[in-house]
């Protein structure tokens, strides 16, 4: 999900988010739907006094427990190529599932 290591430099750039988001075809293979842009909580904090933020929107915190095992991270999803009736920065869409495919959602 993130490329980015405990330590590094945690800046973040709207032209390489850390993951993109696919959706399995109803025939097999995927299509790309979105963007997840991340950055560790630790790595960030230690040099600045707010949360990230891109397109006018702050990432949301991700807590220690999370289901990916990874420390706290900030985040901000965007759906480009799916629309989502919940908002295009919402980290749910309803009209997305990975069901079946390792995936609870």
């Amino acid at each position: 999900m993130c490329r980015q290591r405990r330590g590094e430099d945690p800046a973040v750039d709207a032209l390489a988010p850390a993951a993109l988001i696919y959706e399995p075809k109803r025939h097999g293979g995927y299509r790309l739907v979105g963007v997840d842009h991340v950055t560790f909580k630790d790595a960030w904090d230690a040099t600045h006094g707010a949360p990230p933020s891109l397109f006018g929107r702050n990432f949301a915190l991700v807590g220690a427990g999370n289901r990916y095992g990874l420390d706290p991270f900030y985040q901000l999803h965007l759906w480009l190529w799916r629309p989502n009736p919940s908002g295009m920065f919402n980290d749910w869409n309803p009209k997305v599932s990975c069901r079946g495919q390792g995936d609870p959602a």
